[in-house]
């Protein structure tokens, strides 16, 4: 099912509104009527957006940012974690995150192996790992969720990609963007780039200038399944609202201390061994602490058919 530009655009909302009140009580027909669709339409179209239904996306939200907060430097409880994420209860929160993750909130705050003989754990339904490690196929550990193994050809190879690595100030910065609809796979990113073509060109934008080419990673692709991942397509704008005044959706890249991270290499290699390597070693080796679960990538050169990238990453910071 193809989605229009304009129920792309709504489904943007939607997405952008969950990300922002997870806390809150939220339904398909509270949803459906803050971006003007009815619920059945509504239901057929966020699912063929995002590959999952509304409600599932919901819950592995609130499930996904319970983590991050998990080890924030906030050291906020679990119980406030949980009320923050939009669960009823402690108890409840504990059920879900169990089940979904294989181990309990507790062993991932404390970086502890996990334990099969936990309550929690026992009571899932899917895996005795958790439904997450039946979606990506892995079994997961709570101190190895960046999953995967750097070999010594993989280290020698990231020394020749890593152009830089470092803390770095960015500015504020407007994107109107597009969406993939199949998640991280190299089709769902072109579908997006082209979509984002035809949007730009409907709105008389200069097509692809210099240092304006960016994506939002919204999803953590060693924990949520690929065709799930959110990669959103994005384009920087000089004049948001007028824009916004016409129901597009624009994305502010917000000001202030950002990883930095250059690659120059395969398109094939950058996920793995590359971001494996940023997430897994250098951001805790060094002490790293990420204020945000979005990775963003600026574009610098990109030759799809030769599998070639430069590009740099980026994630705010502490």
């Amino acid at each position: 099912m193809t989605a229009s530009q304009k129920d792309l655009q709504r489904i943007n909302q939607a997405v952008a509104y969950v990300n922002e009140h997870l806390a809150d009580t939220i339904t398909v027909a509270k949803m459906a009527q803050q971006v003007n669709m009815s619920e059945f339409h509504f239901h057929r179209i966020f699912k063929s957006v995002t590959n999952e239904p509304f409600n599932q996306y919901l819950q592995r939200k609130r499930l996904e940012q319970s983590l991050f907060e998990l080890h924030s430097p906030k050291n906020k409880s679990i119980q406030q974690i949980a009320f923050d994420c939009g669960f009823s209860s402690q108890a409840n929160f504990a059920k879900a995150f169990g089940n979904y993750f294989g181990f309990t909130a507790s062993t991932y705050r404390h970086n502890k192996t996990a334990d099969s003989n936990n309550t929690d754990i026992k009571n899932a339904k899917n895996s005795k790992n958790g439904k997450l490690s039946s979606k990506i196929g892995k079994n997961i550990q709570p101190q190895h969720l960046y999953h995967g193994s750097l070999s010594s050809d993989d280290k020698t190879l990231i020394k020749q990609q890593c152009l830089s690595v470092g803390i770095i100030d960015v500015d504020e910065a407007n994107y109107c963007y597009l969406a993939s609809t199949l998640g991280y796979s190299i089709e769902g990113i072109e579908q997006a780039w082209l979509q984002l073509k035809e949007l730009l060109a409907s709105q008389d934008i200069p097509l692809f200038q210099k240092n304006r080419s960016i994506a939002f990673c919204q999803d953590n692709h060693f924990i949520t399944p690929e065709s799930q991942c959110r990669y959103e397509a994005g384009y920087k704008i000089d004049d948001p609202e007028r824009l916004i005044d016409q129901g597009i959706a624009v994305q502010t890249l917000a000001a202030g201390q950002y990883l930095s991270a250059m690659f120059k290499g395969k398109i094939s290699e950058l996920r793995h061994p590359f971001y494996l390597w940023l997430f897994s070693e250098y951001v805790p080796e060094n002490n790293i602490l990420l204020a945000s679960k979005t990775v963003v990538e600026r574009y610098h050169e990109v030759d799809m058919k030769n599998d070639f990238i430069h590009l740099e990453i980026l994630v705010k910071v502490y």
